[in-house]
């Protein structure tokens, strides 16, 4: 309960609405259409196969920010950003640049309407936020990237080529970059520790003594 105040609080302030679906409800359907979708051109409908949205804790990020040192002009970019609470709390914490990937139908148009909510509450914010409505292993990724978040990340398969593909892109444009994942598990660590990527940080969350995956990996490309 604390949580969900806490969330539709921070909620408010900004702007926008973020909060997840009542998963729990019967009459609501548990997975996305366009998930499905993916999924049936993958060949075969699992549970795991796909990621439902879920928004990172606003206490989460709090503690994580406060720890974190990003300045304006770095670009922080969400894989599967879902309705935008990262882009939505990095710009407002940082000023920075934001850029949000989103491939469902729905969750895109709800991300395209807090845009606009927030750029009325914050106004000319909107110049500094980007919306792509793709899947994320599609993103081109440009040079001014430098900071990339994921929450639950995606499928492993997925996660290497978006790894490659962000790896190509320091070899274009060298520069340090900087991974920051979310409740990762050790599956995840072990691909970005066999790609070379450097642990630098582990930020420990609220709850991280019930649950040890209530943590934020930082990890950063070698120079």
């Amino acid at each position: 309960m604390l949580e969900y105040d806490y969330g539709k609080m921070y909620d408010s302030f900004l702007g926008v609405n973020t909060k997840e679906p009542d998963y729990d409800d019967p009459d609501k359907e548990s997975m996305p259409e366009a998930l499905i979708g993916i999924i049936k051109e993958a060949g075969t409908v699992t549970e795991a196969d796909y990621y439902r949205y879920e928004a990172t804790p606003f206490d989460a990020l709090q503690v994580t920010c406060q720890q974190l040192s990003i300045k304006q002009t770095d670009c922080v970019v969400d894989f599967g950003c879902g309705k935008g609470r990262i882009l939505f709390f990095f710009n407002n914490f940082y000023l920075c640049r934001v850029k949000g990937i989103e491939y469902d139908d729905e969750l895109y148009e709800t991300l395209l309407d807090n845009v606009a909510y927030y750029s009325v509450r914050f106004h000319g914010r909107e110049k500094q936020i980007e919306t792509y409505h793709m899947r994320a292993e599609d993103y081109a990724v440009k040079k001014e990237d430098n900071i990339f978040y994921f929450f639950n990340p995606c499928a492993p398969n997925y996660f290497e080529t978006i790894l490659e593909h962000i790896i190509l892109s320091i070899e274009d444009s060298p520069r340090r970059v900087t991974l920051i994942l979310y409740y990762c598990s050790d599956e995840y660590t072990k691909i970005l520790r066999d790609m070379q990527w450097k642990q630098r940080r582990l930020i420990k969350l609220p709850g991280y003594s019930d649950d040890p995956y209530e943590t934020m990996y930082l990890f950063q490309n070698p120079l």
